[in-house]
Formats: structure tokens, C-alpha cells, sequence
């Protein structure tokens, strides 16, 4: 399904609703940069995993990413941007509170939802995500042109079929705009899961200290591989259903 729900921006989404439902709030999933639902999420397994737990899923491509708009300039990109998207699409579909589950830059942009619009989450899960920043060293006027991290994962990312280039890095010019802070915290409950050898997500337990929420480390698996990990699955069902 699709919406135009800001400006002109088209937002593509899916809404799987369970076969037994459990009466729980939704779950939104958002993904990580330069995926979309159906790579980050349905290849992982999730929606099977949650339907067979009652749970409906709500999974939108996040603007710039999969069939969604992909607008060219970095300030369509800022984090109040995309919790915008949310919001609205939460509003198109009547639905008051989710479950807020995100990877990588969909943590973040999970945590901007729930700091800022705390009444619509009910629990956070942050995976693949700790609060360093992912962009440093990096030239963001060509990113994937050096030799950091982020232009390891730009480079990739780029690549894949369906992909703009142009769109990913007005998107990261805009994330790098609004430096993620741990202050003020989110006050909602939270989890934070992370593979053991995820050096992206360094710092994730002393980020979920802060916020009086709980840490799940997943034995060797990296920022690629740790969301498909049957560990991590168990690790947010348990939470979800706490």
C-alpha cells in the first residue's frame, strides 16, 4: 500500500494483520539505511515471527529508501522529517500506540519518535544501534569515496537495485545535521540487542543504562547478520510481551 501523507512524498507501507490477533498494540518496524522493508525485515523473517505471536505489523519504507519518495534534498532527510512520516501514517491507519522496533538508522529514528512523540510508543527496541556517530571521518559531500565505515556501508548500499545514490546521500547529509544525543533520554521502556562483534552499535549497553532500559547481546553476530538471529527475535518478543 502507498500514502501521500507529507507534502508530496509518497510513503509505501505494508499492514499485515495477524491470522489470531492478540489484541497488542501494533509493531512498526523501521529499517536500516539504504534498505527497506522487504531486505531488512520480511528476508529476516519478522512478519512470520510476529504473526505467529498475534501481533500486527505495520513496515513503511522510510522516505529515500525502497518504492518510497526519494526526494533530492538534504532537509527532507532531517529526523523530525521521518518521525513526521510516522506520525501521519500512524494517524491514516487510526492507530494510537505502537511497539517501535528499529535497526540501525531506524533506531534512530525509533528513539526521535518516542522522544518526541511519547505517547504514541509504547516500548522502544533499538538493534544494531549505540549512540557514537556513525558518520565520523567520513566526507559527506561524497560519501563512499573514502575509506571509513559509512563509506564501506554507502558503497554497498548504493549498489543495490532500485537505489539512488543521490537520495542516500541527501539522506545522510540530513541524519548527520541532527547528531544523535542520548540527552534528554526516551522515557518509554527500552530494549537494545546487538551483535557481539557489531562495531557500529559500540556503546549500546552504556546507552541502555542511561535510560534505565535492558541490553541483549547476540554472540557472534555483526551489524549485518544480528537481525536475522533467532536470538534477537526471542530477545524483542520477550520484551514486547513483559
Amino acid at each position: 500500500m502507498s500514502a501521500n501523507l507529507i507534502g508530496d512524498v509518497t510513503m509505501r507501507y505494508v499492514d499485515l494483520r495477524p491470522q489470531s490477533p492478540a489484541g497488542a498494540v501494533p509493531v512498526l518496524l523501521l529499517h536500516g539505511f539504504g534498505t527497506n522493508f522487504d531486505m531488512n525485515w520480511q528476508a529476516a523473517g519478522w512478519p512470520r515471527l510476529l504473526d505467529s505471536a498475534g501481533l500486527r505489523v505495520l513496515g513503511p519504507d522510510l522516505r529515500g529508501h525502497g518504492a518510497s519518495g526519494k526526494p533530492g534534498d538534504d532537509a527532507s532527510y532531517l529526523p523530525e522529517c521521518f518521525v513526521s512520516d510516522l506520525v501521519a501514517l500512524l494517524d491514516e491507519l487510526g492507530v494510537e500506540r505502537v511497539d517501535a522496533v528499529g535497526y540501525s538508522m531506524g533506531a534512530r529514528l525509533a528513539w526521535e519518535l518516542a522522544l518526541t512523540r511519547p505517547e504514541r510508543v509504547r516500548r522502544l527496541v533499538l538493534g544494531g544501534f549505540g549512540p557514537g556517530n556513525a558518520f565520523d571521518g567520513t566526507d559527506l559531500s561524497a560519501p563512499g569515496e573514502g575509506a571509513t565505515p559509512f563509506d564501506h556501508v554507502f558503497r554497498t548500499v548504493a549498489a543495490l537495485p532500485g537505489n539512488d545514490p543521490a537520495a542516500l546521500a541527501a539522506c545522510a547529509r540530513g541524519q548527520a545535521a541532527r547528531p544523535f544525543s542520548p540527552e534528554p533520554p526516551v522515557t518509554v521502556p527500552t530494549l537494545l540487542v546487538t551483535g557481539a562483534k557489531d562495531a557500529i552499535a559500540a556503546g549500546a549497553a552504556e546507552l541502555a543504562a542511561a535510560v534505565d532500559g535492558a541490553h541483549a547481546e547476540i554472540p557472534g553476530r555483526d551489524h549485518l547478520n544480528a537481525v536475522s538471529s533467532r536470538l534477537f527475535k526471542q530477545a524483542v518478543l520477550d520484551f514486547l510481551a513483559s
